[in-house]
């Protein structure tokens, strides 16, 4: 008979499938991003070949198949299934979808900085290897990071993360309802938020550290974050689903295809629900996917 405090085999196997999608997809995308940006920095081309794109389209593909794999694995009982097992994967996945999330947030500062440059021999790199940071980050933090400094700076590293997350899509926001109204209100403009959503991002990291200290738990951060994380990414597919849906009708709904109606809109109601079920309802449903 398993121990009350070692979750159980299905909430086990629910992690180790989200483990080993999330790894299939991300080194797709990482290989893709990486050919991608060399054909650009090497050739005249400013797309990369078919093969190359495809390779990217594979990533939701590498998803689906790495994720019935961790589960069969933890299933046929093929995996470590003790608690602190299941603690380095959910600290791994966790890290990983932060992580990922939040890696255009330094591409975006070197994009400021670096402008075209960005996409020239040997500055093409420096995308991949702010993934491949965030790779390495993540398995280091899951399993060579020890427990007990885990559990001590949980909450402040929660925190930083939801912070951040936070400020980037508010950044997101911003920048899309400003760009909106220099389209509104003017015939010939220069944009480029990719700065101040970088600046914005960090701002909301210190942030997330300084209420988090205040309050001394992560609970309701990591909270906050698997529940916004999901509700932006199915609202935005569902906002642009619903614009492709009308084209093809051929309805036009005025201002439906901007991308206020796109990215604004899912932005904004994702932080609404996402905080009132975090901080105000108090839900719990990180600890009912992953147990304890």
């Amino acid at each position: 008979m398993s121990s009350p405090d070692v979750p159980s085999t299905k909430q086990q196997a629910r992690v180790a499938a989200l483990q080993w999608g999330l790894v299939q997809a991300f080194l797709l995308d990482t290989f893709a991003q990486l050919l991608r940006n060399y054909y650009r920095a090497t050739t005249e081309a400013f797309f990369p070949p078919d093969w190359v794109t495809s390779i990217q389209f594979a990533a939701p593909f590498g998803l689906v198949v790495g994720g019935i794999g961790g589960y069969r694995w933890v299933t046929n009982r093929n995996a470590a299934t003790s608690a602190s097992a299941h603690r380095s994967r959910v600290v791994f996945v966790g890290s990983l979808v932060a992580g990922w999330t939040l890696a255009i947030v330094p591409t975006m500062a070197f994009q400021s900085i670096l402008g075209e440059r960005l996409y020239t021999v040997p500055f093409f790199v420096l995308p991949t290897l702010t993934a491949i940071s965030v790779f390495v980050g993540s398995y280091v933090l899951a399993y060579r990071v020890g427990t007990e400094w885990y559990r001590q700076n949980r909450g402040r590293l929660l925190g930083v993360v939801a912070g951040a997350v936070a400020g980037f899509f508010l950044g997101m926001a911003g920048f899309v309802a400003y760009g909106e109204y220099l389209i509104a209100t003017r015939t010939n403009f220069s944009l480029d938020g990719g700065l101040g959503i970088a600046v914005v991002a960090c701002l909301g990291a210190v942030g997330g550290y300084v209420l988090t200290e205040r309050s001394g738990t992560g609970d309701r951060a990591v909270e906050f974050l698997v529940i916004f994380l999901p509700s932006v990414l199915t609202l935005s597919l569902l906002m642009g689903l619903s614009s492709v849906a009308l084209a093809v009708a051929g309805i036009s709904v005025p201002g439906f295809n901007s991308s206020l109606t796109t990215l604004f809109v899912p932005i904004v109601l994702s932080l609404g629900l996402a905080s009132y079920l975090a901080y105000g309802a108090e839900t719990a449903v990180y600890q009912r996917f992953v147990g304890g």
